[in-house]
């Protein structure tokens, strides 16, 4: 991996996080792959993914965008334009009830869903065909990815992970959120809003009780609100622990995996990492700066997750240059 080391006047985690988000030379980018595909997971799940159809053959990414984000996210949109310049065929997988899919599956998205998560990795490896790939996931995905990479029942050809920005402790990230810079937590809750009210739409009968979850103005009112009403756990502390990764959460990873974080990141609190049991499996690449999903080496907006990504899983899984 490369150094990470921004100018000055490009250190601060507001202006990597909100900067990040601005296209950059939208113009020269390849073309996105936008196939749909329908994934048939366990207990009737269905979540839908965006493929590339090109290049056949070659080396499988499969991205996790982010909570409340989706197959249109800058940030998977940034790393699936270097990943496929690069000659991998890439996968963005779409979590339950994101991307406009909340009318596919009755039962509430929540973070611990990991199961169906699974079994659509595992279902686009077989779809796809690959000799070889690799999971990729920011933020809520990048905590999915490293739980996937735990999982004795991952499919074999899925031989590397890498996590940006991931969640390790969710109800310090929740914390982080609501007593942050207000920016944040309305950018978080009015979204998470909209995906209740499509929720609601997709399922009124079921989903009547969400107007009251639609007033509250804080991401740990909300999950207060939806936990015994429409989330299976006793309370939110108990919610969390079920996608926790402190203490022993990665010990099981047996896939080359590698985590890439900054300290100053507003959302992940960077002392969460401390927290975490070494793995060998495991490596951490944490930067003084980067924001939440930034890493931004320049004013020309270059990013380095998009050289990293490539270098990563070339090593790992291959592809042509």
């Amino acid at each position: 991996m490369r150094h990470f080391d921004p100018p000055a006047g490009l250190a601060s985690p507001h202006v990597q996080t909100i900067l990040a988000r601005i296209p950059a030379k939208r113009g020269d980018a390849p073309a996105l792959p936008l196939e749909n595909v329908t994934l048939e997971c366990r207990d009737s799940v269905r979540l839908e993914a965006r493929v590339s159809s090109e290049p056949t053959g070659a080396p499988l990414v499969t991205i996790i965008h982010g909570w409340l984000g989706d197959s249109g996210s800058w940030y998977v949109q940034r790393t699936a334009r270097a990943l496929t310049a690069s000659g991998f065929r890439v996968a963005c997988l779409l979590l339950r009830d994101h991307g406009g899919t909340a009318y596919r599956n009755r039962e509430m998205f929540n973070s611990a869903r990991l199961g169906e998560v699974l079994d659509a990795c595992n279902a686009l490896v077989e779809q796809c065909s690959p000799t070889s790939a690799g999971i990729m996931g920011f933020s809520l995905g990048g905590n999915f990815a490293l739980r996937l990479a735990s999982h004795a029942d991952l499919d074999r050809r899925l031989a590397a992970c890498l996590a940006i920005s991931p969640v390790i402790d969710p109800a310090a990230t929740v914390r982080a959120i609501d007593t942050g810079w207000l920016v944040y937590r309305k950018w978080f809750v009015d979204k998470w809003r909209l995906a209740l009210k499509e929720k609601q739409a997709a399922f009124p009968d079921e989903y009547r009780g969400l107007a009251g979850a639609m007033r509250l103005s804080t991401v740990a009112g909300i999950t207060d609100y939806l936990v015994g009403r429409y989330l299976p756990y006793r309370d939110s502390n108990h919610y969390y622990s079920h996608y926790d990764l402190r203490g022993d959460g990665l010990a099981n990873v047996r896939i080359g995996t590698h985590i890439i974080a900054a300290e100053d990141d507003m959302v992940i609190p960077g002392a969460s990492y401390a927290e975490v049991t070494p793995n060998d499996h495991v490596e951490l690449e944490m930067f003084r700066h980067g924001g939440h999903c930034g890493f931004l080496e320049d004013w020309r907006l270059n990013c380095y997750l998009d050289r990293a990504s490539v270098d990563f899983f070339r090593a790992r899984v291959g592809a042509d240059a």
